[in-house]
């Protein structure tokens, strides 16, 4: 017994000195978020533009949130600022009009291969407001876009559709990294956002059976 009291405190050392040598980090920092949510931007082309229905609309849906499906690319040469190709025509133009141009831009990880998890991928949400590009930016503007998204060549402008390039400058940063015991989970400071560089990591997709999800699920958190 009495020996077993002298190990004691050596254990306690050692167990101190493991963990200097190899701390445990626990997730994801705020600036990991950052950078994958740069990541993000830079790397997927699609994400749902969202907006507050104007009073111009019928009166049942005003107010409502609005959301649709389109195409963007990272700024160039990269700031994290998504550029998009809207028509005056679309309802987010009309109602960002009528909202000082505010609008928000939900962008997920697309999948790859059948063990795609989405629930268990990042996803982020960006804050911000549309800035329609200058007429000296376009041309440089167009063949970023292009390269992105050579499909859309028949609807850039000039090609006799009301299309113009906008600039999405983004203010705040809501993220997703997965599940909260193993990601970050909250807002990203904007100019953290602004100030971190995509570095092109490339992300694992989370192979999960209906087991692990059950359990997943179970653990999720919510800040």
């Amino acid at each position: 017994m009495a020996n077993s009291q002298r190990l004691i405190p050596l254990i306690l050392i050692l167990l101190l000195i493991i963990n200097n040598v190899h701390p445990y980090k626990f997730g994801e920092s705020e600036r990991d978020a950052a950078i994958i949510s740069r990541n993000l931007v830079k790397e997927f082309g699609i994400g749902t533009l969202v907006t507050i229905m104007n009073n111009h609309e019928k009166e049942d849906v005003q107010g409502y949130p609005f959301g649709l499906l389109d195409y963007f690319t990272d700024d160039c040469p990269s700031t994290g600022n998504p550029l998009l190709l809207l028509s005056d025509w679309q309802k987010n133009i009309q109602n960002a009009r009528s909202n000082s141009w505010k609008a928000s831009l939900m962008i997920r990880k697309l999948g790859k291969n059948d063990t795609f998890f989405p629930v268990a991928e990042p996803r982020l949400n960006l804050f911000g407001h549309l800035e329609r590009v200058p007429e000296d930016e376009v041309a440089d503007v167009q063949k970023c876009f292009l390269n992105k998204h050579p499909r859309a060549r028949w609807w850039v402008p000039g090609k006799g559709h009301v299309f113009y390039f906008y600039r999405f400058v983004v203010q705040d940063i809501y993220f997703v990294g997965g599940f909260g015991d193993e990601h970050y989970i909250g807002y990203i400071d904007g100019d953290l956002y602004h100030e971190v560089e995509p570095d092109g990591s490339t992300y694992i997709n989370h192979i999960c059976n209906d087991d692990v999800e059950h359990v997943s699920w179970m653990n999720m958190q919510h800040p």
